[in-house]
């Protein structure tokens, strides 16, 4: 898991990859659709300063293998 989480949505990531290790799959749909409206809600208030969307690119992906593993 990451060192240093200051968005909300840093630590969704790293919960939904605790809950794929788990193996609990739907905990993890949920923290994926959490992540989905976190970043849908981004260009708000405050800039988004993310440098590269490699992490994000990673959740979808470590999602997209857990449940075909199902």
């Amino acid at each position: 898991m990451r060192e240093q989480q200051r968005r909300l949505s840093d630590k969704i990531i790293s919960a939904h990859e605790l809950a794929c290790q788990l193996g609990k799959l739907e905990v993890a749909d949920i923290f994926l659709q959490a992540l989905e409206v976190d970043l849908s809600a981004i260009g708000g208030g405050q800039k988004e300063h993310r440098q590269t969307t490699e992490l994000l690119e990673q959740v979808f992906e470590r999602h997209q293998k857990v449940m075909k593993e199902i």
